[in-house]
Formats: C-alpha cells, structure tokens, sequence
C-alpha cells in the first residue's frame, strides 16, 4: 500500500465517526419495537429489498483535492498547528462513504443531507447486521432528522425523526430513542476523544458539516 494510500486510509477520523454514528438509530429501532411486537415490525418496518439510495460521484479531480484537504485538516490537527476549520458538503460527506475504503460499511446503506441546517439520513441496512438474524432477508429502510451538539469535548447526536416505509416510528418509542446519544460509544473511544479534545466545534453550519479546530470559531 502506497503512503498517499495508507493516508486516505487514516483520514476519515472524523468525518467517519459521525456518519458512522447516525447509522446507529436503526439498531435502537429495532432494539425498542421489534422484540416487543415482532409480527408488527416484520410487517411495517422492514422490507424484502434494500431501498436504493441516491449517488453522488465527483469527478477524480475533485476526489482527490477532497482527499487531501481532509488529510491536511486532520494531520494540522493531530500535530497542533494552526488551521481553518472544515466544511463538508453533503455532496462530498456523501461522496466520501461511497470511495472512502475506511467507509465501505456504510456504502449503500447511509445518504446524508442537510436541509435548512437540519442534518438528515436516509438508511437502508440487512436486519440480520444489526444482530437480528431472524430477519434475515429484511431490511430496514427509512429516513431520520438528527440533532447535533458539540459542547467540552462530547459529541451528542441525537434522533429528532425516523420514518420507517413512509410510517413515522411511534411517539412512544421516539421519546426513548431521543434520550440515547448515538455517538456515546465515540466519546468512549481513546483514538477518537484524542482528536475531539483538539477541535472547538463540530456543527450544522449553512448547509454544511463543520468541524472546527480549537482557537478558531
């Protein structure tokens, strides 16, 4: 493996922490109706087929510029010198689950987009990969509105809305599910609480993700 290659590999630290985090609400959908009502779930929440999720492709120019400048904001970061913060596009938060090898769990399975400052995620994950093999040949198709706080260091990524199969997921079950912090396995993370202790901010800002190092605002 080339070092250019062994970098990209290494660069979607912060990026991949969050977007791997949103798709932890389906595992909390099923964990919280699905072993309660069984024949329902089956029948309402889940599908035969996976849904098919929009593509975004950039050219391989703009592939690689955004490789590199994720790359240079995250070794700035690690080595303590200074820095912009950066700003990711939908396009390219997108763009990057669907190249990035670090990212190829969540390729197929998570569309990110950003609405009136409003993170969004449509995901269509095989229910026996959320630990739910009796399901086997369903998935779970929906979309999600998520809430997202950066405050000392923590992350909380939180569940306002999900939507399974054009059914909105039960109030009874969503006032639990906005209780769980999906990015509390995150802030338990040596490698990835290292990296969150050096940034400022991360927020939904104009339309885009933004990750600020500390000392900027």
């Amino acid at each position: 493996m080339t070092d250019e290659a062994s970098k990209r590999r290494r660069g979607c630290l912060f990026y991949g922490c969050i977007m791997g985090s949103l798709l932890l609400v389906v595992v909390l959908v099923a964990g919280l109706a699905g072993f309660r009502y069984f024949k329902k779930m089956f029948n309402d929440f889940t599908d035969t087929k996976p849904m098919v999720l929009p593509k975004v492709q950039l050219s391989q120019p703009e592939m690689d510029a955004l490789q590199r400048r994720v790359e240079t904001f995250r070794d700035a970061v690690r080595l303590g010198q200074p820095t912009g913060p950066l700003s990711l596009t939908p396009d390219e938060i997108n763009a990057l689950i669907g190249s990035d090898p670090d990212l190829q769990e969540l390729k197929g399975k998570l569309y990110v987009s950003i609405q009136d400052d409003q993170l969004n995620g449509q995901v269509s994950v095989p229910m026996d990969q959320l630990g739910l093999p009796i399901f086997r040949g369903r998935y779970l198709n929906g979309t999600g509105t998520f809430e997202l706080v950066f405050r000392n260091g923590i992350l909380r990524i939180t569940p306002q809305t999900f939507v399974v199969r054009g059914k909105g997921v039960p109030e009874m079950y969503m006032e639990k599910i906005r209780k769980q912090n999906l990015a509390a396995d995150i802030n338990h993370n040596a490698r990835a609480q290292a990296a969150m202790d050096k940034l400022q901010d991360i927020k939904i800002k104009d339309g885009k993700l933004v990750i600020v190092p500390k000392g900027k605002q």
